[in-house]
C-alpha cells in the first residue's frame, strides 16, 4: 500500500509539476507577473519567494496550480485587495498593468493557456525517446516451439509434432528478424532441412514449402509459439513469491506439459482464483509451488471496447535487447509516442461512439493502482506509465470545453480573430456549465473507480 501511494504521488507531482511550469515559463517569457507557483492545492505547507513569485508546496496533492497576476481578468476583483492584504497574501495593486495577464493580447494568452499540456506531451515524447536510447530495442525471442502441425502438409509428410523446438534451418539459427517465413519465402519450392529438438532427441527433417491458396503465400504449415520461458516479473506478484525469477522456463502446469508462452499466458487467464501447481526450470533446478492467480483487467478486444477480468500471476514474456543509436532512438521513440497518440484519440472516439465500456476509464484509485503495479514491475515500467499518463493529461487538456486549457484557448482565438473579448455574462456561462460537466464527469469516474479497486 505504501509504494502505490508513493508510486501515485511521485507519478502526479511529475506530470502536474511538468505541466504547471509550461505556463510558468511561456507566461515569463511574455512578461507576465507570475505571484505564485504551487504544486498542490488548499494551505500551503511549504513556501518561499525568489524574485516576484512564492513556491509552494500545498496540503492537498491532487493538481497544482500558477497564479498569473490579473489572470481573471475582471478590474473589480483589484477591490479584494485589501482583504489580501488582511490575510498577510500577495496583493496586486502595485503590480503594473502591463505586466497582468488580462493586459496581453490573445495570442499571449493562448500561448500561455496552451503551454502546459504542450510540456506533457513533451515529457511524455522525452520519457520514450530515452527509454529507447538506455534500454534498447525490445526484441521478443524468435517463435520456434510448433504449436500446430496442418494436415497433409509438408509440416506432417515431413514428421513434425506438437511441441518439437526448431534449433535451425539450412544451418542457421532462428533469430527475430529472420524467423521460419524469412527461410520459405527465401526457399520457395526448395528443400529446407530442419534441426528440431523433441525433448531430448536431437532430429534433423526436411520439407519443400508449397504455394497455400488461402493464406496467398508459401508455406509448410506450421504454426509456431515462442518458448515459456519468462521475462520480467512482477515484485510481490504471486510468481515473484513463488520463487519465479527471469529466465525461468515453466514445464508444467497440474501435471500437464506446458508448450508455449501464449499457451501458459491462457491457462493463467483461464485459471482465475484457482490454485494450480507450476513447474519450472530455474538456473538448472527444477522447482515447484502452488500458484493462485489473481485479478486484472484487460481489454477485451473486437468492436466495441470491454474490460474484462482474468487471472495472472505477474509474469511477462522473455525477452532480448539491443542497443541502437541516438537517431534511431528517437525514430523509434517518436514513433511510439505516434502510436500511443492514436490509440488515446480511438479510445476518446470509441468513448463519445458509445463502442467503448464506461469500465474503461479511470480515475484516481485506479491511476493509483496503476501506478503501484508498474512500481512492483520496474522503474523503468513505471517512466513509461509517467509518459502514458502524461500524454492523456495533454490530450483531454486540450478538449475545447472550459475550464480545461483547450476551452479557453479557444475563447481567446475567439476573442483574436472577432477582435474583441467574449462577452463576460457568456463566458461565465460557458464557464459554469463547463464545471457542471466536469463535477458529473469526476462523480461518474469517482463511482466506476470504487466499483473497479473495491467492488
Amino acid at each position: 500500500m505504501l509504494l502505490t501511494i508513493a508510486a501515485f504521488l511521485f507519478v502526479l507531482s511529475v506530470v502536474v509539476l511538468i505541466h504547471e511550469f509550461g505556463h510558468f515559463i511561456v507566461g515569463k517569457l511574455n512578461n507576465v507577473y507570475v505571484v505564485t507557483f504551487s504544486l498542490g492545492f488548499g494551505p500551503k505547507l511549504i513556501k518561499k519567494k525568489f524574485g516576484e513569485t512564492e513556491y509552494a508546496i500545498s496540503a492537498v496533492p491532487f493538481g497544482g496550480y500558477v497564479k498569473f497576476a490579473g489572470d481573471s481578468e475582471d478590474e473589480d476583483d483589484k477591490k479584494d485587495d485589501e482583504k489580501k492584504k488582511d490575510a498577510g497574501e500577495i496583493i496586486e495593486e502595485d503590480i503594473p498593468e502591463y505586466r497582468t495577464f488580462r493586459a496581453k493580447t490573445p495570442f499571449q494568452k493562448m500561448q500561455i493557456v496552451v503551454a502546459g499540456p504542450i510540456m506533457n506531451a513533451v515529457l511524455s515524447l522525452i520519457i520514450y525517446i530515452g527509454s529507447v536510447s538506455i534500454q534498447g530495442v525490445i526484441n521478443p525471442v524468435p517463435s520456434s516451439i510448433v504449436e500446430k502441425v496442418i494436415l497433409s502438409s509438408p509440416a506432417m509428410q515431413a514428421g513434425f509434432e506438437r511441441g518439437d523446438r526448431i534449433l535451425e534451418v539450412n544451418g542457421k539459427s532462428l533469430t527475430f528478424d529472420k524467423d521460419i517465413s524469412h527461410f520459405v519465402k527465401q526457399n520457395e519450392e526448395k528443400e529446407l532441412t530442419f534441426k528440431i529438438l523433441r525433448k531430448v532427441d536431437t532430429l534433423f527433417v526436411t520439407a519443400t514449402p508449397e504455394y497455400n491458396e488461402d493464406a496467398d503465400r508459401y508455406t509448410v504449415g506450421l504454426y509456431l509459439g515462442v518458448p515459456p520461458v519468462i521475462g520480467d516479473v512482477k515484485h510481490d506478484g504471486p510468481a515473484w513469491k513463488a520463487g519465479i525469477r527471469k529466465g525461468a522456463y515453466i514445464e508444467s502446469i497440474n501435471d500437464t506439459v506446458v508448450i508455449s508462452y501464449s499457451e501458459l499466458a491462457n491457462r493463467i487467464r483461464n485459471s482465475l482464483g484457482r490454485e494450480a501447481e507450476f513447474v519450472w526450470n530455474q538456473d538448472g533446478v527444477e522447482r515447484s509451488a502452488f500458484i493462485t492467480p489473481e485479478s486484472i483487467d484487460i481489454a477485451s478486444g473486437g468492436e466495441k471496447l470491454e474490460v474484462i477480468e482474468v487471472g495472472a500471476i505477474g509474469i511477462g514474456q522473455y525477452y532480448e535487447e539491443s542497443k541502437i543509436s541516438f537517431l534511431k532512438a528517437v525514430g523509434r521513440g517518436a514513433g511510439s509516442f505516434r502510436q500511443m497518440t492514436i490509440a488515446i484519440l480511438g479510445f476518446l472516439k470509441q468513448l463519445v461512439t458509445g463502442n467503448a465500456s464506461m469500465k474503461a476509464m479511470g480515475g484516481p484509485l485506479r491511476i493509483g493502482q496503476m501506478a503501484g503495479d508498474m512500481a512492483r514491475w520496474g522503474f523503468g515500467y513505471l517512466m513509461l506509465f509517467i509518459a502514458f499518463f502524461s500524454l492523456n493529461l495533454a490530450i483531454f487538456n486540450l478538449l475545447p470545453i472550459l475550464p480545461f486549457d483547450g476551452g479557453h484557448f479557444v475563447l481567446y482565438f475567439v476573442e483574436l480573430v472577432s477582435g474583441r473579448p467574449i462577452n463576460r455574462k457568456a463566458k461565465n456561462v460557458m464557464m459554469q456549465a463547463g464545471f457542471v460537466l466536469l463535477i458529473i464527469l469526476m462523480v461518474l469516474v469517482t463511482a466506476l473507480d470504487i466499483f473497479n479497486v473495491f467492488g
